[in-house]
């Protein structure tokens, strides 16, 4: 397992982060959700395969994050091998590309996030099935070279119920065994959520906050934004 960095979400996750699955995780803007991928990337031995739909990787925060931590900034950014594609086509391709990519020497995958292609162009007839294989292409990748895959989601109002969920929630929720939810508190600090798990009870939270470091404990009053 790779850790997050974190000693109570690695608790609560069993361990932290397992290879061979999808591990989704879901939250509204600011929630912290990039920023703990790219931990767990700069924590994590070999290279990570990052695709970024969003453009919000920013390699001078991983920088910094490197720095706070004492790791060699320039050795951690060059872990990070960066896509970026334009549209869900090009999403498609990227991740199917991963298949010849990703090898022994990469030990995280991150799409981050995996929906927001999806979202704009939601109306296309075939964009669920095309969704759902892209996270098939994934989960082989992912057992085939036994790594961790962190897929990112993002969420929407459901006016039936009046409160926020995942979106593609049925599609993501078929395919990743592992789902966390991160919010934003109204003191500025974080909470993790442990919707589903292959073997930890479900329910559990962990209390975070980011840093310079990234994200830490919540055991502080020093918050940055």
């Amino acid at each position: 397992m790779l850790t997050t960095g974190v000693k109570s979400l690695d608790k609560l996750l069993g361990g932290g982060i397992a290879e061979g699955v999808l591990t989704q995780i879901y939250g509204s803007f600011a929630a912290g959700k990039t920023t703990l991928a790219v931990q767990v990337g700069l924590l994590s031995p070999g290279k990570v395969a990052y695709v970024d739909t969003e453009g919000g990787f920013s390699p001078e925060r991983l920088r910094g994050m490197a720095e706070a931590r004492k790791l060699e900034p320039d050795r951690a950014l060059q872990r990070f091998v960066l896509f970026t594609p334009w549209d869900f086509r090009e999403q498609g391709r990227v991740i199917g590309g991963l298949k010849r990519v990703v090898d022994g020497s990469f030990s995280l995958i991150v799409v981050d996030s995996i929906t927001a292609h999806y979202r704009a162009e939601e109306r296309r007839k075939g964009l669920t099935n095309e969704l759902a294989r892209q996270l098939q292409v994934l989960l082989f990748i992912a057992r085939r070279n036994n790594i961790p895959v962190i897929v990112i989601n993002q969420v929407h109002f459901d006016s039936g119920t009046g409160g926020m969920r995942a979106v593609a929630e049925h599609t993501l929720g078929y395919r990743t065994k592992d789902i966390l939810r991160m919010e934003r508190l109204s003191t500025g600090r974080r909470i993790a959520v442990l919707e589903r798990h292959r073997f930890r009870p479900e329910g559990g939270v962990a209390y975070l906050r980011i840093t310079e470091k990234g994200v830490e404990e919540d055991n502080g009053p020093q918050i940055l934004s």
